[in-house]
């Protein structure tokens, strides 16, 4: 069987990495002798670039390529000469796929990268759309609704080519607009089956008429819980009690005044990381989950701002920076006696794991509906509108039920790992 994988992204990105993992392992579970090509939304020209983005998934039994329309952009640098020739590879790029796709003679000769994309679909036995949050557009302007359309293309490419097209466990949205909403759920139409990882994401498919073919599953990432190994350890200093922290080097697009929020976050976290310390010996362990850059800005930015502010108040802070695996980044998060996760899958592997999570919702609803499955909603707290007080009042509940907590995590992880086990994408 001949199974396609689409939308794979950064393996500097733990989170993606780690539902691209569970993808593979949850098909090789049901279909041992399945092959498997996974489509990078990378471009193959740089092949170094294309290479380190895949490094961890290249060492499985795997077929990576470059898939329909990746990104564009070719440098993490911000300019109008980059935005034009971006431009410029979309619109050649969209005429090549076009040819392949209805006009296969003109497409071998000139439909480049995106010929050999579109052969890729054909020979698929099946086609699925991997997890995560990638079908939204945050801002009602021509790069937001071309980032949703050019996401959206392997789906209909699929569709065209008569295959059948799975959606593995996504959340939708949000979207700047109704026609933003309506654009994508006439895509998701092309889908013979939805699988969204939360109830919200349920509610705009139910809203456009399209639960007749949707199912509410977890977030894959939680399916690595069975393959964990337990043997893994990772090197911490045996006297210290560790507090985990993700960051996300956010631009607050849901804030009036997004500078401004953006100081309470930091504030937030920095009176946290002093309280922690001065009342339970917590030290502070940050770690970054994301480090692929955006436009030259990555977490490891806005994390070195808060380290240089805890040390100057004699807050000693460690940086784990080694590139970890995800089963090492989960063995990590054990050796936390909680995690203050912004980045939704640090919050995921750490629960995998049973450390008790103090969740910061900061775009969609995907964190919200993520939390509200494992147990922890009242734990939940949103980045735009951030208080040290809030912070500092959760940690407190932690620390005082933190057994029943890890009990709760154990259950739902558990369950969550069986339900995987009874997904039929026959």
């Amino acid at each position: 069987m001949n199974i396609l994988i689409t939308h794979g992204y950064s393996d500097s990105n733990k989170g993606d990495l780690a539902i691209t993992m569970a993808c593979y392992e949850v098909i090789k579970e049901k279909y041992p002798n399945s092959k498997i090509v996974l489509h990078s939304t990378f471009r193959e020209k740089d092949r170094k670039a294309f290479l380190f983005h895949n490094r961890f998934m290249s060492k499985f039994d795997i077929e990576i390529k470059q898939g329909i329309l990746p990104t564009p952009y070719t440098s993490e640098n911000k300019s109008k000469l980059n935005d034009l020739l971006a431009v410029y590879r979309l619109v050649k790029e969209v005429v090549q796929l076009k040819l392949s796709l209805f006009s296969p003679t003109l497409g071998r000769i000139l439909g480049g990268k995106q010929f050999h994309s579109v052969q890729d679909i054909k020979k698929a036995d099946l086609v699925l759309i991997k997890g995560g949050q990638f079908i939204y557009n945050e801002k009602e302007d021509l790069r937001g609704n071309l980032f949703l359309w050019r996401t959206l293309q392997p789906i209909r490419a699929a569709y065209l080519l008569k295959k059948k097209v799975i959606i593995m466990g996504q959340s939708f949205g949000g979207f700047a607009s109704k026609k933003s909403e309506k654009t994508a759920a006439k895509y998701l139409a092309y889908c013979n089956q939805i699988f969204v990882r939360e109830r919200v994401s349920y509610k705009f498919i139910e809203k456009y008429h399209l639960d007749f073919k949707a199912k509410v599953i977890p977030d894959l990432a939680f399916y690595l819980k069975k393959k964990m190994d337990d043997t893994l350890s990772i090197k911490l200093s045996s006297n210290k009690k560790y507090i985990g922290i993700t960051m996300v080097n956010w631009n607050f697009p849901e804030s009036e005044n997004p500078v401004q929020a953006k100081e309470n976050y930091i504030e937030s976290i920095i009176k946290t990381c002093i309280y922690a310390h001065e009342n339970y010996g917590l030290t502070p362990i940050f770690i970054p989950q994301v480090t692929v850059k955006h436009h030259g800005e990555s977490d490891i930015d806005i994390i070195e701002t808060v380290r240089k502010v805890l040390n100057s108040k004699n807050v000693k802070t460690e940086f784990y920076t080694k590139d970890l695996s995800v089963y090492e980044m989960m063995a990590l998060y054990k050796k936390c006696e909680l995690l203050i996760g912004t980045r939704l899958h640090s919050c995921i592997l750490a629960a995998s794991v049973a450390t008790p999570i103090l969740p910061i919702r900061y775009q969609g609803f995907k964190t919200q509906g993520v939390v509200d499955e494992l147990g922890q909603k009242n734990l939940l707290l949103d980045i735009h509108n951030l208080t040290s007080k809030e912070l500092i009042d959760n940690l407190d509940f932690i620390i005082v039920n933190k057994t029943t907590i890890k009990n709760i995590l154990n259950e739902r992880t558990d369950k969550f790992v069986e339900k995987f086990e009874k997904i039929d994408l026959g």
